[in-house]
């Protein structure tokens, strides 16, 4: 009996960019950590973790890994450019198989041009790449006056 390879984890589609935005540093962390304890359990996905912040430990207390052969590689990073960052990340998909690259602390708005540079990183890789970022509650006002 043949059995099915899943390459597409639905809602982390491969090429992928999410960013989770929230009030407060502390729940940025706890819904980071949530993805990635799904990511790690679920579907024993390999994780790269950086931190802008440097809470790296802290988000490790709160993953739960109950898979045997998925791994959460964290940095804690000083260097805030996104360049630096991906050629970190470009180097722990080709040598340790992350799939899934989760960056914290970056700014709560990226313009256009960015989000493009992540999409087209994150596609030929296949991987997806998550942000988190802790905005005011000024942001989500402007979103709703937006979209009514």
């Amino acid at each position: 009996m043949a059995k099915e390879i899943l390459n597409q984890i639905p809602g982390f589609e491969i090429g992928a960019v999410e960013h989770i935005r929230t009030t407060d540093e502390v729940a940025s962390l706890f819904y980071v950590a949530q993805e990635i304890s799904e990511l790690l359990n679920d579907w024993n996905t390999n994780v790269a973790f950086f931190s802008l912040t440097r809470r790296s430990e802290a988000l490790k207390g709160l993953v739960d890994n109950r898979s045997s052969v998925a791994r959460l590689y964290t940095i804690d990073q000083k260097n805030p450019d996104l360049q630096v960052i991906l050629r970190k990340a470009k180097g722990m998909v080709n040598r340790r198989f992350v799939r899934a690259i989760v960056i914290e602390g970056v700014p709560g708005t990226l313009d256009a041009e960015t989000q493009s540079l992540l999409e087209n990183w994150a596609k030929p890789l296949g991987c997806t790449i998550v942000l988190s970022s802790v905005v005011d509650e000024s942001f989500f006002d402007s979103l709703d006056q937006e979209n009514p």
